[in-house]
């Protein structure tokens, strides 16, 4: 999803984002009726308020994030936006006393976040609540979206499609409360052992002789550390990457980055990295799954040779620019018959690009072809 223009001022505000999303529903429930519905659905009850105020005080001190008022100006609906930051004091008990009887307090938080959020409410309840209510932030979006599909909205669609990506941006860039699992002294040792093998695999690929590092350097970065080479005519990045590898909710650190000789990402780069691997493959990122019980040297040599593998038989075939030709003549009893032309015709490769290219290409869409042969 693109990052949209809400999400990206409120990145700007880190210290803000919670307050910037609650202040966002609100405003939708304030404005859209169809979000009340929404609302209303979540809840399980007949009616919900149609005002709403950010931030109203309370008589201990509370200050809620959204609060719905009935028409005699009872607090109904509490509605509490979390993401990773921990319950305040008030949180639930106090703000439970704030509502009328029939009243509801809604917690809305990530997805990864509603189990250990239930556990720390109920903890602080010696218990259950029956005036308490727990969901995600896209269990409400998707609601509400739902409920405009039916008599479409555009003013309301946009403003989702906002909302749903600076959740998205505070999903995956907010910091949760730190755990004992996350101060373990082995995430440290294991973040040093993925690095090391960056740097080994730097030294192996640089034996390999379609592989040039001129110019090019090892760096650390953001999210972990990495270095540039120079694969075929293609300029690659491999590195330990922490970021993709909780984003993408991937079962990888290990990254490899694919532009052109010219530093740009591709259309045709990506698809031949999503026709290679289409589950660990996000745009010109390739995910190097490793697995359980690989030791060092086994990761190091497998990722050197997932390296070789998609830059020898996908990506270079996928953008060969040759000045060639390849047309169709026939396809007969599963054999794709073709012509090859110009400087294709007799050129040493032509064999592998037909094969690891066009051929696999032609079968992962159309299952019948069983090969593919010049003639």
């Amino acid at each position: 999803m693109q990052e949209s223009l809400l999400s990206h001022i409120a990145s700007s505000f880190i210290s803000e984002y919670e307050n910037v999303a609650n202040s966002s529903v609100a405003y939708l429930l304030n404005k859209y009726p169809k979000a009340q519905v929404a609302l209303q659905n979540i809840l399980d009850v007949d009616n919900v308020p149609t005002h709403y105020i950010t931030e109203l005080s309370t008589a201990s001190h509370g200050r809620p994030d959204v609060t719905g008022l009935d028409l005699e100006g009872n607090k109904s609906v509490i509605i509490e936006g979390k993401f990773w930051a921990n319950l305040t004091p008030n949180q639930p008990n106090n703000y439970i006393e704030e509502l009328c009887d029939d009243g509801k307090l809604l917690f809305l938080a990530p997805n990864k976040r509603l189990g250990s959020l239930k556990m720390e409410i109920n903890q602080r309840l010696n218990g259950e609540s029956d005036k308490i209510v727990i969901s995600s932030w896209d269990n409400f979006l998707s609601l509400v979206e739902k409920e405009n599909n039916e008599n479409h909205n555009p003013f309301l669609a946009s403003d989702l499609t906002q909302m749903k990506e600076l959740c998205q941006k505070m999903d995956t860039e907010g910091m949760p409360p730190l755990s004992a699992s996350d101060l373990d002294p082995m995430n440290g040792r294991i973040a040093s052992h993925f690095s090391d093998v960056i740097d080994e695999c730097n030294a192996i690929l640089r034996e390999w002789k379609h592989a040039n590092f001129t110019g090019l350097k090892t760096q650390g970065k953001k999210y972990g550390h990495g270095f540039y080479f120079r694969g075929y005519d293609f300029n690659c990045f491999l590195s330990f990457d922490s970021y993709n590898w909780y984003v993408n909710d991937n079962h990888t650190p290990i990254w490899l980055e694919i532009k052109n000789h010219e530093w740009q990402e591709t259309e045709k780069i990506n698809h031949a990295l999503n026709y290679f691997d289409s589950v660990n493959s996000y745009g010109n990122k390739y995910g190097i799954v490793l697995h359980t019980g690989m030791d060092k040297e086994q990761v190091v040599n497998h990722i050197v040779s997932k390296i070789k593998e998609v830059l020898d038989t996908k990506i270079r075939p996928a953008v060969a620019r040759d000045g060639g030709d390849i047309t169709f003549k026939r396809f007969k009893d599963g054999v794709v018959e073709v012509q090859l032309k110009g400087s294709c015709s007799g050129c040493p490769s032509s064999t592998m690009t037909l094969k690891q290219g066009v051929q696999n290409i032609l079968r992962h869409y159309i299952p019948d072809v069983k090969e593919v042969i010049a003639v």
